[in-house]
Order: structure tokens, then sequence, then C-alpha cells
């Protein structure tokens, strides 16, 4: 089975086979999917708004990120129903205000998606540990683990 795994700091798309987001930490991860089209992308965000700042890399920032999918689906003709999951978020260290990093960068993604009207149907965030999240393309199922 064809496998399409996201790095940190990147976007990949795939329509099928499995979309693995590994070693999700303080970032987060996020798989936007179509199951109509069986188009699905995986975003491994670190960090949180662009605040105007143009990056080469739109799988950067959070609300760039978010964009560059919606953009690319609309441009497949796709404007139905997304599913998303997000995981991630977790406070790595032990104390002090970088424990709150992934806190805030879960509520910024949670406010973006709200903006454009997608709902998280799956979420695993917070906590102290690793995750990773595998959606399987082709039964449309989603596991965080």
């Amino acid at each position: 089975m064809k496998t399409t795994a996201v790095r940190p700091m990147n976007c990949e798309f795939a329509s099928e086979g499995l979309l693995w987001i590994d070693k999700i930490a303080t970032g987060v991860g996020i798989i936007l999917f179509n199951p109509s089209n069986k188009l699905a992308a995986g975003v491994h965000i670190l960090r949180g708004l662009s605040q105007g700042k143009e990056a080469e890399n739109p799988a950067y920032f959070a609300d760039t990120a978010i964009d560059y999918v919606l953009k690319e689906f609309r441009s497949k003709g796709m404007n139905g129903q997304i599913s998303v999951a997000i995981a991630g978020g977790a406070s790595m260290l032990s104390s002090g205000q970088a424990d709150n990093i992934g806190e805030q960068l879960v509520r910024t993604v949670k406010s973006l998606l709200s903006k454009n009207n997608l709902q998280i149907k799956l979420e695993g965030v917070g906590g102290n540990r690793l995750r990773t999240m595998i959606l399987n393309i082709d039964e449309g199922k989603i596991k965080i683990s």
C-alpha cells in the first residue's frame, strides 16, 4: 500500500493508500480529507500566524498552510464536505512559558479552521506525549495514537 509521509513544516497531498504524520509534539498535525473525491492533505505545523510575513514554504505557518490546502482543494473542484482531524500541541518541557506553545498553537489552528467553516471530527491534543496520525484514504478512516 502506498504511504505518503508528512514531515514537519511540510504539506503533502494523497489520493490513495495511507497519509501519515509522525512525531507530532508541540506542533500540530492536520489532516483534511474530502471523502467523496478521496483527496487528502496532511500538514505538520510548527508556527502560528504569519502576521503578514511571506514564507517560501506555505506549510511554515498555520494560517498560510490552511489557506494553501483549501486553495488546492478548490482548484481541484472540491468545495464539498471536508473531514478534519488534528493532533499535537503537547507540553514537552517541564515548566515555564514554553509549556504553553503547543496549547497556543492548537487554539490558533482551531480558530483558523472555524473561520473557514471547518469542523474538527477527531482530535488528540495536549498532554505530554508524541502523537501519530494515519489516514487510510481507501477506507476513509483516521487513527490518532
